[in-house]
């Protein structure tokens, strides 16, 4: 999940940091200049992890719209991995998936057997490691396998919230583990999940680290870094690799130097970053990247929206121009990426209850498959969106159960949490 599956908590109010002078106020937005296509994201290199790439849109997707419990409507197979609200990561013909409380899961994807199943616990460190088993606090909602694991196709790695980080080969033999006694920062538990980047792993547990994702050795630590609850984005400026985090931490992935800090305070979600633009989902900014990866106190503001008010647990995504984002009072908005004007604001009445209220939390980030916004809460309700400047409710579909996890798209396939039961859901 990692935009924080926690209780409703006032949301945080930040300073928005000034650059430029303001232009005029259009309603529900400032204007201040148009952006730059001056920056763009790194190359993936066919490494899965939160939401892909970490921006959420699955190109060249062509999942179901349809589905649902009743009939096994679209459904290739359903296996039951345990709860969590982490994502599974696909890497090639492997499904990879963590479950409560220290589990790491390894599916065939054609037919969701279970390949191989693994115990992270502190039983199963090495002896060596002389690790006393101290859990930190974890509400019920985050667990402790809330961070979504990464793959690249030959590895998997994970990190649970009781600071333990490993490493599998395919097969299910464990390449290195490491235990991190870190101070827990977050109040209602661990949800960052690991990413990659200028080929070294970056996890967080009570600050950003670099390890080799060969052997684990740590190759730096930056405790300026602290997390929230959403998982930083990486992006090259000029061709240097940096981290965003959610609270706009700005640091150089080739030695943890920080450039930049403070400059956005996103409590729950993860930043995105299209054409140059860094965008934060509550409060609602679009921020210039600089031209150079150079440090920085401010980064230039070219739009910001007027608090929509309410919390906002869901990643926003943008995709086509417009920037998405949906409230936990079940409020969906779209954006001119560009400018910051308003295309609408949506309330999505769940059956059984209001907007969001006791029918569920809208805690899966936003995804774009198959060219449709997916619109997800954890009671097992998603609902399908036309992307566009116009609101279309394409289909609404309902699980037995839900999860705060993000639904997972690769070819005419979605994968999709629910309950105790992983998903294959597809259009074939």
């Amino acid at each position: 999940m990692n935009t924080m599956l926690t209780k409703s908590v006032v949301g945080l109010a930040c300073a928005i940091l000034p650059w430029l002078a303001l232009a005029a106020d259009t309603g529900n937005q400032v204007r201040v200049e148009a952006p730059r296509a001056s920056v763009a994201p790194p190359a993936v290199n066919n490494v899965c992890g939160f939401r892909g790439d970490g921006s959420g849109v699955f190109s060249k997707t062509r999942p179901p719209t349809l589905w649902g419990s009743e009939g096994n409507k679209n459904i290739l197979w359903k296996t039951e991995v345990g709860r969590s609200q982490s994502s599974p990561v696909i890497g090639g013909n492997r499904v990879f998936v963590s479950a409560e409380t220290d589990l790491l899961l390894c599916l065939d994807r054609a037919t969701g057997k279970v390949a191989w199943k693994k115990d992270n616990g502190f039983e199963s460190l090495p002896a060596e490691m002389k690790a006393v088993e101290k859990r930190p606090p974890s509400d019920s909602g985050c667990g402790y396998s809330a961070a979504t694991p990464i793959t690249d196709g030959q590895r998997v790695w994970a990190s649970f919230g009781t600071g333990i980080v490993v490493c599998y080969d395919l097969d299910g033999k464990r390449q290195w583990v490491r235990y991190f006694d870190q101070t827990q920062v977050t109040q209602y538990g661990r949800s960052v999940s690991p990413l990659m980047a200028g080929g070294k792993l970056l996890v967080t547990v009570g600050f950003l680290m670099a390890l080799d994702p060969a052997t684990g050795k740590t190759i730096w630590e930056c405790p300026e870094a602290v997390p929230s609850y959403g998982t930083p984005v990486a992006v090259r400026i000029a061709g240097v690799e940096v981290i965003i985090t959610p609270k706009g931490d700005v640091i150089r992935v080739a030695d943890g130097k920080v450039l930049g800090a403070g400059l956005a305070e996103t409590p729950y979600s993860s930043p995105v970053v299209a054409q140059g633009v860094l965008y934060f989902g509550m409060p609602v900014q679009a921020l210039r990247l600089p031209d150079k990866a150079e440090a920085t106190s401010r980064l230039a503001t070219i739009w910001e929206a007027s608090d929509p008010g309410g919390d906002s647990f869901a990643s926003p995504v943008v995709y086509d121009g417009i920037f998405y984002m949906v409230g936990n009072d079940g409020v969906l908005w779209a954006f001119e990426a560009a400018t910051g004007k308003m295309w609408y604001r949506q309330e999505l009445v769940n059956p059984g209850g209001g907007s969001g209220g006791p029918a569920g939390n809208f805690y899966p980030s936003l995804v774009v498959a198959g060219g449709n916004l997916l619109v997800a809460n954890d009671a097992g309700q998603t609902i399908v969106v036309a992307t566009g400047r116009v609101f279309k409710e394409v289909a609404r579909n309902t699980l037995e159960e839900g999860s705060g996890a993000s639904p997972v798209a690769v070819g005419a396939e979605l994968f999709v949490r629910g309950g105790n039961l992983l998903y294959c859901l597809t259009s074939k």
